[in-house]
């Protein structure tokens, strides 16, 4: 009865506690124009916040992914050297094995979400922004 009676007053709370959570900058409706957005952000990091705040939490977001690789490997692509290459490609094959076990759909969108962000990483480190930097 007691567990029963803090289950409830926890739910209550919850949902009583307005969420946090960021609004889509994009005011058209759909996964295109959301894509379209990451694609046309003027900067990697910008790319994976509005991936972060148009996201479903599941499948759709793998299209939110590829948009920030698309919007964001020019950057860095180009630059690495055979050996750097090779490690960003086994960063994004990690993603993939780390929750390619696992079935539902929010999974699909942990392992979009960790490429975008190995992705942004990379840009960071040796985009031309980074060059800029030092």
């Amino acid at each position: 009865m007691l567990c029963r009676t803090v289950l409830a007053v926890s739910a209550t709370l919850l949902l009583a506690t307005p969420l946090s959570a960021k609004n889509c900058p994009v005011k058209e409706f759909g996964l295109e124009a959301q894509e379209d957005a990451i694609r046309k952000a003027s900067t990697c990091r910008q790319a994976l916040e509005i991936m972060d705040a148009c996201a479903y939490g599941a499948t759709g977001d793998t299209g939110l992914g590829d948009a920030v690789r698309e919007r964001c490997e020019p950057e860095f692509l180009p630059k690495l050297s055979k050996a750097q290459k090779r490690a960003y490609d086994r960063e994004q094959r990690r993603c993939d094995q780390k929750y390619a076990r696992q079935s539902g759909s929010m999974y699909r969108s942990f392992t979009a979400f960790c490429q975008a962000q190995s992705t942004v990483a990379h840009a960071a480190k040796f985009g031309a922004t980074a060059k800029a930097k030092q």
